[in-house]
């Protein structure tokens, strides 16, 4: 009779089980307040430029570790949240030079110029506000990211804008957008497919037209693939950098997976691959009008870790 009893309780857990994992899930994110997250990205890029018969490799291998701190949940379901950058590591090298920095090492550091802006990353704050949907509502900070940085060098103001164009306010929005903005509108059910558009205005200025599909849920982890279609953005203007005027004209794909807690809504790990080839357009600099062929690879994770 015992056995029975038993057999015929878990034939009801399955059961249940069964329909809560069949019926279609809403994904949101919602937190306390007070709770805090902390998350670390870490991306490796490679970058091949052919130009002028030379071939030139540039290899970034760049971790950031981050706070998410709950201030305030609005009655909208949004979140006012302060974000942390605690730590930075970066390590670059090219043919013509290697930059290396780390907050948690800065004897490290070189050449220390040139790095000199990244320690203003480091314990800086930023006030976000996030929806729901994952979408980035507000950003801001006190002052510009690298305010002050590069007073006392020798194009300093130069350096101050390029600093904040690859990493500032503007980078992390949109950086933050990527990770957060997959939410479909609308309750999914495994093999259920959806599409995002996301433009990169910062930067190298990309369109991003990718398609997710929710492929398993496993002990409350809404496990998701996606892909993408990934082209430069004709209309962008192009980024300035030490005289030159670059334009980039890339096609590529982007590819990975992410675990989501359907609890909380919030990322427990994303992974992905980007790869990217076309040309590169230069133009005002000492050699005049130039085109090189360029191929990129990125590789990146953004998880959530215990500190």
């Amino acid at each position: 009779m015992k056995q029975s009893i038993t057999l015929s309780l878990l034939a009801i857990v399955s059961i249940l089980f069964t329909a809560c994992s069949t019926k279609p899930l809403a994904l949101k994110m919602t937190a306390e307040p007070s709770k805090k997250y902390v998350y670390r990205s870490s991306n490796m890029t490679e970058t091949n430029i052919a130009v002028m018969g030379m071939d030139q490799k540039v290899v970034m291998d760049q971790s950031t570790e981050q706070e998410y701190d709950i201030q305030k949940v609005n009655d909208d379901g949004s979140m006012d949240i302060k974000l942390t950058t605690l730590s930075m590591k970066m390590e670059q090298v090219n043919p013509m030079m290697s930059m290396t920095f780390d907050s948690e090492n800065p004897d490290k550091n070189e050449p220390a110029d040139m790095v000199k802006g990244m320690k203003a990353l480091v314990g800086k704050e930023y006030t976000l506000k996030m929806s729901p949907q994952g979408k980035i509502l507000e950003l801001e900070t006190e002052g510009g990211a690298f305010s002050g940085a590069f007073d006392n060098l020798p194009n300093g103001e130069a350096m101050e804008e390029q600093m904040e164009a690859q990493f500032g306010t503007a980078t992390i929005k949109q950086s933050m957008s990527q990770m957060t903005g997959f939410f479909p509108e609308e309750p999914v059910k495994v093999g259920d497919t959806w599409m995002k558009s996301n433009k990169i205005e910062s930067g190298m200025a990309m369109v991003v037209e990718t398609t997710y599909i929710l492929k398993e849920r496993k002990d409350g982890i809404a496990y998701i693939d996606f892909s993408a279609k990934v082209t430069t953005d004709p209309e962008a203007d192009g980024i300035e950098m030490m005289g030159m005027q670059m334009k980039y004209d890339l096609a590529g794909t982007q590819s990975g997976t992410i675990q989501v807690d359907e609890k909380t809504g919030w990322t427990k790990k994303t992974k992905g691959k980007q790869e990217m080839k076309g040309k590169m357009n230069m133009s005002g600099g000492p050699t005049g009008e130039m085109s090189a062929d360029m191929n990129i690879v990125s590789e990146y994770v953004y998880e959530q870790i215990e500190k």
